[in-house]
């Protein structure tokens, strides 16, 4: 690349980045809040779904002990039928006959019986699952007028730091030539918002000799590519990975 004051170009760069991670927490910050909110609002919706379940299912219940009770009644009817003809009986088979046939009603009457009364004990327990789950909801909603609130002032703050940032972004951004911005943009969205990165100095290992790493990628730089950093005059590139390199410290070795 030709010769440029490096120095003062890696500053505004390195500026600028911190701009646009800026920005770009922000946008992220777009976008986690709402989905923070369609969560919230999710699970009122599923306790309201499980509500209405729960309500379907105790009318349907309720609906059996109806007719259950109608069952027990007109049993009950039969048999007090039944009685006032065994009164009348002219015979004893006749006799026998509506005294059996009694009997058959009383026990199935008294099986029916039975099982309303444990259909009774179990829609208690639709009633007090309803109150516990409307209680719940109570709170839910409490939560989610809470998380709606601060989801909004969360995305009315986030537009007020834009305006300043995009400001601020403008202005830095136009100290730079365009090929080098058109650059730096290319790398900081294909790097994940790392265009300009260190390159720091690490020490050998058993007595290896040190070397200079992008820290980007950490591959090692070559002793030029050091040396051009710290002359100041080009820009220089992770071989690498691409990314614009800059240098803090003179412990490079020749």
């Amino acid at each position: 690349m030709a010769k440029v004051d490096a120095v003062a170009v890696l500053e505004v760069l390195k500026k600028l980045q911190a701009v646009d991670r800026q920005l770009l927490n922000l946008t992220r910050m777009k976008e986690y809040e709402p989905r923070r909110q369609r969560e919230a609002e999710g699970t009122l919706a599923s306790q309201e779904m499980r509500l209405k379940d729960l309500n379907d299912r105790h009318t349907k219940y309720q609906k059996d002990i109806t007719r259950k009770e109608l069952d027990v009644k007109s049993r009950q009817e039969k048999i007090n039928k039944l009685k006032s003809q065994l009164l009348t009986a002219a015979t004893n088979r006749e006799y026998q006959g509506f005294t059996k046939e009694i009997a058959l009603e009383e026990t199935e009457k008294g099986k029916l019986e039975e099982e309303l009364l444990e259909m009774m004990i179990g829609i208690e327990s639709f009633t007090a699952e309803e109150a516990k789950i409307k209680t719940e909801m109570v709170e839910e909603r409490k939560k989610v007028d809470g998380v709606r609130a601060e989801v909004k002032a969360a995305l009315e703050d986030i537009k007020k730091k834009e305006v300043g940032l995009f400001a601020e972004r403008a202005e830095v951004a136009s100290k730079l030539d365009a090929e080098t911005l058109r650059r730096y943009e290319g790398l900081f969205k294909s790097r994940g918002g790392e265009a300009v990165v260190l390159a720091q100095y690490e020490s050998g290992i058993g007595g290896e000799e040190g070397q200079y790493q992008c820290k980007g990628c950490f591959m090692p730089l070559t002793h030029q590519m050091v040396n051009l950093l710290l002359i100041g005059q080009e820009i220089v590139t992770c071989k690498s990975c691409g990314r614009i390199l800059y240098i803090e410290d003179t412990k490079a070795k020749s």
